[in-house]
């Protein structure tokens, strides 16, 4: 009987045995489905790569627009304000297109141009304010050189405006402008560069009107375009000449006692940047050709020489006009109207304001009233040239 139970319980154990090794052995095909979405998706890499590489091939221009590395300008880069600087621009379209610009005067935040197209010379004075760059003055046929950066503004026109980037845009009374491209490819006579656009259009009544300009890193203004109906003018950056000075010619008369003419004699002066005309225009005076009497005595001093706003030239001498002058009422009428004449020449003007240390002109022959000008008068000039 013992050993009956013994049989029983081993053939229990066994069936126990087959039963687990059967569950064990289903388990294998239970498992497969569970690790075959696992294969799957480490399948996939091995063909991503192609697939991806293809996707971003198609997907380029838009992945790399954020990549570009579009340069950022600022003002400041594009429109930099050197001193005793010379621009010359080719032009094309138009006799007048092509122009010199020279630098009369500059201070940290303003710069005076003055532009020569051959027919007219323009004086413009440009700020740097804010991220903006305004023309605040504005002085057509203005053939002397005088200082107006700290003078009132005639006019308020913006250049350039940050941000510096495509779709900017400003208006500035009836022109509208507006940044049409930031790395545009610019040909001109000096190179060819990579330049900001700026389109202006003006409507007026009697049409549109549009110009572009061209602004390049470091150089400034380097291209403009002037596009109407069946024309296009075209201005373009030629050469650039650094350390150069302005030279004029003026205009210089002198008394002649000997038979009461007064001779002309042509002088070459040389602007540089921020020069105080008034200063050269007396040393050259006083530099006396072979022929010439003097008008100013050496010790004479300038007090102030400028244009005024009702078209007078004002011009106060020290004491020692008079004092030094000794001349007889004649040869004092001849060294009055070669001043006038110098002055009023070169400020283009008719008239000239004569005064002493701010008194009204009074000597031993000649009194002047108050604000009673000198006439400009060119009868009986002898050239010398």
């Amino acid at each position: 009987m013992k050993k009956l139970k013994i049989t029983i319980a081993l053939f229990t154990v066994m069936m126990l045995l087959m039963a687990c090794g059967a569950d064990s052995g289903k388990e294998t095909p239970a498992e497969t489905p569970a690790e075959v979405p696992q294969e799957e998706p480490a399948e996939e890499p091995a063909e991503s790569p192609a697939e991806g590489e293809a996707e971003e091939n198609e997907q380029e221009p838009e992945a790399e627009e954020p990549a570009e590395d579009v340069k950022e300008y600022t003002v400041e880069m594009l429109y930099p304000f050197e001193s005793d600087t010379h621009r010359v621009y080719e032009g094309k379209g138009n006799e007048y297109a092509a122009y010199d610009v020279y630098v009369d005067f500059m201070q940290e935040d303003r710069i005076q141009l003055r532009e020569n197209n051959g027919g007219t010379e323009i004086v413009r004075v440009l700020e740097k304010k804010e991220g903006m760059l305004k023309e605040i003055i504005f002085e057509p046929e203005t053939y002397y050189k005088e200082n107006f950066l700290s003078k009132e503004a005639n006019t308020d026109r913006i250049l350039l405006m940050e941000p510096v980037a495509e779709g900017t845009t400003w208006k500035s009374g009836e022109e509208t402008s507006t940044i049409t491209a930031v790395e545009k490819e610019v040909e001109t006579p000096y190179g060819t560069f990579d330049a900001v656009e700026v389109t202006r259009v003006t409507k007026t009544d009697n049409g549109e009107y549009t110009n572009i300009d061209y602004y390049a890193e470091n150089l400034g203004l380097i291209k403009t375009l002037n596009i109407g109906e069946g024309y296009e003018v075209s201005s373009s950056l030629e050469k650039i000449e650094k350390d150069t000075a302005q030279r004029k010619v003026v205009n210089f008369y002198y008394p002649n006692a000997m038979d009461e003419r007064i001779f002309l004699y042509r002088k070459e002066i040389a602007f540089t940047t921020n020069d105080i005309p008034r200063m050269l225009l007396i040393e050259a005076y006083k530099d006396l050709p072979k022929e010439a009497a003097p008008v100013l005595t050496p010790n004479t001093r300038v007090n102030y020489l400028y244009l005024n706003q009702d078209g007078m030239v004002y011009v106060d001498l020290s004491k020692e006009f008079l004092t030094e002058m000794n001349a007889g009422a004649g040869y004092e009428s001849l060294i009055l109207q070669s001043l006038a004449n110098t002055f009023g020449d070169y400020y283009g003007t008719s008239k000239v304001l004569l005064t002493i240390d701010g008194e009204t002109y009074e000597s031993g022959h000649i009194l002047l009233r108050e604000f009673e000008p000198l006439e400009v008068n060119y009868d009986s000039i002898v050239d010398m040239n």
